[in-house]
């Protein structure tokens, strides 16, 4: 499940000599196992606080390196979100870089604070929605001058997937539909796919996007999805983060937006609600 993303990082390991790569765990994770050994010069293993191992990454990434930092789940972001905020993402400008990617798996069933992340300016903030996916988005991630924090769901790992071969702050149509759109972000990806499926076979048609990033958000990918069918499913995060763009495709909406969790029956009974409505 964690080979693309494991093979990907090698090649960048490899390719990139200002990368290094921060963790606590670094030979506990099939990810990053045997870096250390290749490149000891550049994979550190620092039994450190969350905070202090994203300090850290600010403090090389101001000297020119691209830092790659592993947190151990969900929990720790708590922990390094002032580092996050309030250093890399508001050093980031016209006279800093602050490229500092933090990779964070999360085991099934926990929670980032996705809105949160997602409402700090200057921080990027991705969801992997295959284990393709992950790969995809954290070789994306090196280009982008400010941080990034890359969640990678343990459900989605699971789940193959094929390259979006979009941008990084794109999101990613994966079924054309009329009916309805299914707005799904990381584990939600797969359930809403399997949704849709369901839906098919019942005569609706839905259209499923992949966001793959909270912030920036594809306004323009999310605001025509929600035109053209007139209704909206909100897959594995909150309204909130599209309320911008659920607003500007107001007048086109059939119905109220849904937002429920990364389960096949509840996005198929939202999506069923939103066209009886």
């Amino acid at each position: 499940m964690s080979a693309p993303l494991r093979t990907t990082l090698r090649r960048i390991v490899a390719e990139h000599p200002s990368v290094h790569v921060l963790g606590e765990a670094i030979e506990l994770s099939p990810v990053t196992t045997g870096l250390l050994g290749t490149y000891p010069d550049r994979v550190h293993l620092l039994p450190a606080a969350d905070a202090t191992l994203v300090g850290t990454a600010v403090g090389m990434a101001l000297t020119g390196a691209k830092p790659i930092v592993a947190l151990s789940g969900g929990p720790a972001l708590w922990g390094a979100l002032q580092q996050l905020g309030q250093e890399a993402a508001s050093l980031t400008g016209a006279e800093y870089a602050v490229p500092v990617v933090v990779r964070v798996p999360l085991a099934p069933g926990e929670q980032a604070p996705l809105e949160l992340l997602a409402s700090i300016p200057g921080l990027t903030v991705a969801v992997a929605g295959s284990a393709e996916g992950a790969a995809e988005l954290l070789e994306a991630s090196l280009s982008v001058r400010g941080p990034v924090v890359l969640l990678e769901p343990a459900e989605a790992m699971g789940r193959k997937g094929s390259g979006s071969g979009v941008a990084l702050g794109r999101a990613h149509k994966l079924r054309d539909g009329d009916h309805v759109s299914l707005l799904a972000l990381g584990a939600g990806v797969g359930a809403a796919v399997q949704a849709a499926d369901t839906l098919a076979a019942q005569g609706v048609s839905a259209e499923v996007v992949n966001l793959r990033t909270l912030s920036p958000l594809d306004h323009d990918t999310v605001g025509a999805s929600i035109r053209h069918t007139g209704r909206a499913v909100i897959v594995g995060t909150s309204l909130a983060p599209l309320t911008a763009a659920i607003e500007a495709a107001f007048l086109r909406l059939e119905s109220p937006p849904r937002a429920v969790k990364s389960n096949v029956e509840a996005i198929v009974s939202a999506a069923q609600s939103a066209i009886t409505y």
